[in-house]
């Protein structure tokens, strides 16, 4: 599948309750030793444990939680683990959850040490790249883009959930000035998320679950 660099979005997912902090002092890697503000963790805490260790590749003298993760895809089994309470320690209401829009071709510069994956930065199989040299390929583009990651999903593809994870991956911090866009679930918190950002003096767009591809 041929990629656009210059048009391809990243998406980081949070809480709403984190959205002030994270555009009063950007997006902060967990281990980031000064890391500032509050943060509401949705994810699953083994998971979580699993990123304090686990190597990333391209720069092994690092850990994926000492990078700010994005998505490359929208309607993850994460999302979808969150919302229903599998694996997390507490079910959290999908229209409590957001999506931060960036661009990747903002991110993949020489002012950030970033790097991606092509598949969930956990597992120890997942491959780390520095360079977007022959991105169309390292990345698993169907399965980023499909909505079919169960395990017997129709391709017959048993990997199909790790690579639908595939990540971008920015070291210890992305100013907020990076985010350029919101997505939300519906229109209540949409006047919610405008209201920060007016009370921020910030306008960054914000839609509506775009093409109803970002929830479940």
């Amino acid at each position: 599948m041929a990629i656009d660099i210059n048009k391809t979005l990243v998406f980081r997912i949070i809480s709403i309750e984190n959205l002030e902090d994270n555009l009063k002092y950007g997006l902060y890697a967990k281990k980031h030793p000064k890391k500032k503000g509050s943060f509401k963790s949705i994810g699953s805490d083994d998971v979580i444990k699993r990123r304090d260790k686990a190597i990333v590749k391209c720069y092994p003298d690092t850990v994926v939680n000492e990078y700010v993760p994005f998505y490359f895809s929208v309607r993850t089994p994460m999302l979808f683990n969150i919302i229903t309470g599998r694996g997390v320690p507490k079910k959290v209401p999908q229209e409590d959850i957001i999506y931060l829009v960036c661009k990747l071709n903002e991110l993949a510069v020489e002012d950030f040490q970033w790097c991606y994956t092509n598949g969930n930065a956990a597992s120890e199989i997942t491959k780390f790249y520095k360079k977007l040299t022959r991105i169309d390929d390292k990345v698993d583009w169907h399965s980023v883009k499909t909505t079919d990651f169960r395990d017997d999903n129709a391709d017959g593809d048993e990997d199909r959930g790790r690579k639908k994870h595939a990540e971008f991956l920015v070291k210890e911090h992305v100013p907020a000035e990076f985010i350029r866009g919101i997505v939300v679930l519906n229109e209540t918190k949409k006047n919610q998320v405008e209201q920060i950002l007016t009370k921020f003096g910030l306008n960054i767009p914000v839609s509506i679950n775009p093409g109803n591809k970002f929830y479940f």
